[in-house]
This record gives structure tokens, sequence and C-alpha cells, in this order.
């Protein structure tokens, strides 16, 4: 970190004029897409933040598992597809909600069409983040960045049909971009986004890249940010620990340089991979303390998210209670 850089920004990280034009014209109706409970703070509720025309709350509920996303091996994966059925799907996203959470965040998948009205006719009323990328519009499109691009934006195009409160480029794109020297073509995607009347995130798992995009003052609403640098490559890996893990690779020492560049930004940030993908899950003490470290090391307007799997135990059940002991 340069640490130039304070936590206010600079001019070029406030809200673009065209922006709040638009969010000023379209924040209405926007809020008519969202069920009228969600729009006010209930009992139950854990504690929110602003995002763009919502209040989020500080934990939501991660996707992954949902779609498969194990980040351990096919076997866990397959594992997962198979058991979130979709009335999983919709068992899960209510007890959420009962629970005081009221977003859920994943990745774009074309079932999304088939569970919502699962969701609403059960009535669960949770809001949605959707994270796009080209791959999950079209795995066939190439990876250039005037690809990745274009899917990217014909996938947010895609997910409006299940009416997200916001859209945000997914973090490996993002990273493709960046590797390339197209990081400024993100701005196109956020002024698209903000196009169809939702707020627009750019999510990243390289902390040099977030205070990329905070010095650039792309315009977008909030970020999303890995605590985990999973879209390393090789010749990374290499300079950062001499070697190639035989995996994905998770390092202790990520997550203090990510949080370090989260608290620079001036904008709400969705931080994942707290429990790096369930490795810090060994105890209800170790998971605990991760999440916990994640709260302690953030700003009070940013959240988690944190993806559950509640076939053994009732995860949304203990995950909810220890943030709500946390925040309290």
């Amino acid at each position: 970190m340069s640490g130039k850089k304070s936590s206010q920004g600079n001019a070029s990280d406030q809200p673009s004029s065209r922006r709040d034009f638009l969010k000023d014209a379209t924040s209405v109706a926007v809020g008519l897409m969202v069920p009228g409970p969600l729009r006010a703070e209930s009992a139950n509720m854990l504690p929110t933040v602003q995002l763009g025309a919502h209040l989020v709350t500080r934990l939501l509920v991660g996707g992954n598992p949902i779609f498969g996303y194990s980040h351990f091996n096919p076997m866990l994966d397959r594992q997962m597809r198979e058991w979130f059925t979709d009335e999983h799907i919709v068992e899960l996203l209510a007890g959420c909600e009962r629970a005081g959470i009221n977003t859920w965040q994943t990745s774009f998948n074309y079932d999304l069409k088939r569970i919502f009205p699962k969701l609403r006719e059960a009535g669960c009323n949770i809001q949605f983040i959707c994270l796009a990328a080209s791959w999950h519009y079209d795995e066939k499109m190439g990876r250039s960045p005037e690809e990745v691009l274009d899917g990217t934006i014909k996938c947010a195009q895609a997910a409006m049909e299940v009416r997200p409160i916001g859209i945000a480029f997914h973090g490996f794109a993002t990273d493709i971009l960046y590797r390339a020297g197209k990081i400024d073509l993100v701005r196109t995607y956020i002024d698209r986004v903000h196009d169809m009347g939702v707020a627009a995130g750019i999510s990243t798992h390289n902390p040099k890249i977030l205070e990329t995009l905070h010095e650039k003052g792309f315009g977008n609403d909030f970020y999303m940010a890995g605590l985990h640098y999973l879209s390393r490559h090789r010749e990374d890996w290499i300079r950062d620990i001499g070697t190639v893990p035989v995996d994905e690779g998770w390092i202790e020492s990520d997550r203090p340089k990510m949080v370090a560049a989260v608290r620079q930004v001036n904008k709400p940030t969705l931080v994942y991979k707290v429990l790096a993908a369930g490795r810090k899950c060994g105890s209800e003490e170790e998971k605990r303390a991760a999440i916990k470290w994640a709260y302690d090391n953030i700003k009070p307007t940013d959240a988690t998210i944190i993806g559950m799997y509640p076939r053994y135990s009732d995860q949304v059940g203990e995950t909810t209670k220890i943030v709500r002991e946390i925040l309290a």
C-alpha cells in the first residue's frame, strides 16, 4: 500500500454527475422492484449498511455452495450441486431471511430464472446481488479483454430478469482486464449497469487492483473484495512464495493485505472468502475468530459474504448468531 491515499478517497472516486442523475431518476423504480418489507429494518434483521438505494445486512449469504463452487475439489462441487435441489435452495434462503439476513449474493446462473419464482411463491423476499461474468453468460466466449467486457455486459442484461439490486463485474474478469492493461474498460460496464437502473459494483481478488480502481474512480457504487488472492498466475506464486501450490493456494498473508486496501476505499465493500471456503471452520472458536477478524478490520460501511451448506449442521443459525454477537 502506498499510504498516500486516505480513506476519504480523491475527487475522481466520488460519484459522477451522470451516475447521480441516473440514481435520482431510477431510485424509485428500483425500489418498486424490491418487495416492500425489505425497504425497512425489521426487529430481527441484522445491522445494515447502505448500498445504492437499498439497505443490505452486514452479513450476506453467498451462493458458491448452491451452484457447486466449493473451492476444494470436484467431488465436493458435485456433492453440493446434488444436495442443493430447488427445495433446499428455497429452504436455505428463506431460513436466512428469518434469521435476519436480507440479501443473497451469487454469480449469474440460468437456473436463477427457475429458482426466483419458487422463492417468491414461498414468501421469501430476500434481495439479490449478482456477480456477472462473460463465461456465466456463455462459457464458449473468448477471454480477450474486449470479449470479457462484452460478455459480462450481456450477462448483466440477462440477470435483470430476476431483478437484482446490484450487479458486480466478476473478480476474475477484473483481474483479466488489469493484467492485460485494459482496466479502463470497466468504466463502460459501470455506465451500462447504471443505465439498467441498478447499483454497479466491481469485484477483485488482488488488493493492488482495488487500489487502482479507487484511484481511477469509475463511478461504481460498491466493491467486492476477496480475502484470498485466487487469481494468481504461476509467475505470481513464484514471486510471492517461491513455489506453485498443487491446488488454488490459500495463504494467511493475503488477508491483511486485502483489508488494508478495503479500508482505503470510500465505498461500501462486500468482503468474501472470510472463512477461506470452509478452511477456517474446524471448530466454532476458529469460525468465530475468522468472522470477528474480518469485521474488526473492515469499515463500518462494509459487509461480509459467507456461503452456507447446511447439510450437516444449522449453519444459518450458527453464523447469524456469531455475527449478531460480534456486531452488538
